[in-house]
């Protein structure tokens, strides 16, 4: 508590400060690409509300260039990144553990997206959704539950010049899925940054390899 006190007397110590930090909310960069909207509601939109992936903006800026009508996306996890990704491909396969989260966006979904309902248990069959459809994706997504045996099982689902991707990359609780790609022979980009209603550095990763779908 005296600690959100003492930053908040030096902010007012600052007026110029102040007064920059209040003009946020109406101006500038955080208002412009939805930040300020995203905080809000609580949910990550752009700055016309339309639905942004819950990831960093760097991120978005490089993928959104790359993503063309032909491409097929599994998610591991699910909603605005949903929608925001099926405006942009062919076609996109979500699969979400929280039911009460599933009935509530499932009626959202446009005609290019399948959502599907999978607990988490003890027979990995979250982690193995994507495999178990027997077909290829172009990018498969990793930011639900179970990451690191997502990561492992997305392999089989990937297609030979597919990528993966894993938001929250950062986190030392996926050291053990970021080895397994590199030993697989998968480079990676990093995309640090912030979020939509997140105001602390974290990272999105792109793993890659030769002759992949995104031209890296």
């Amino acid at each position: 508590m005296l600690t959100k006190i003492s930053k908040v007397l030096t902010l007012l110590q600052h007026p110029s400060l102040t007064k920059l930090t209040c003009s946020m909310s109406i101006q500038g960069y955080l208002k412009d690409i939805g930040w300020v909207d995203s905080f809000i509601r609580k949910m990550p939109v752009d700055g016309r509300g339309r639905p942004l992936p819950w990831v960093t903006y760097p991120f978005i800026d490089f993928i959104e260039a790359r993503l063309n009508s032909t491409m097929r996306i599994f998610e591991f996890g699910s909603g605005n990144s949903t929608l925001w990704y099926a405006g942009r491909v062919k076609t996109v396969v979500s699969v979400e553990h929280d039911r009460f989260w599933y009935d509530k966006i499932s009626h959202t979904m446009p005609d290019n997206v399948s959502l599907n309902y999978q607990a988490i248990n003890d027979d990995s069959k979250y982690a193995k959704f994507a495999t178990n459809l027997k077909t290829e994706f172009d990018i498969v997504i990793v930011d639900g539950r179970e990451r690191v045996n997502c990561i492992k099982n997305a392999l089989q689902a990937l297609g030979s010049n597919g990528v993966i991707v894993l938001d929250d990359s950062e986190r030392d609780a996926y050291r053990e899925g970021l080895d397994f790609l590199k030993d697989q022979g998968f480079r990676r980009i990093d995309f640090w940054g912030i979020a939509p209603a997140v105001f602390f550095k974290k990272c999105t990763t792109v793993f890659y390899r030769d002759d992949n779908v995104l031209g890296l």
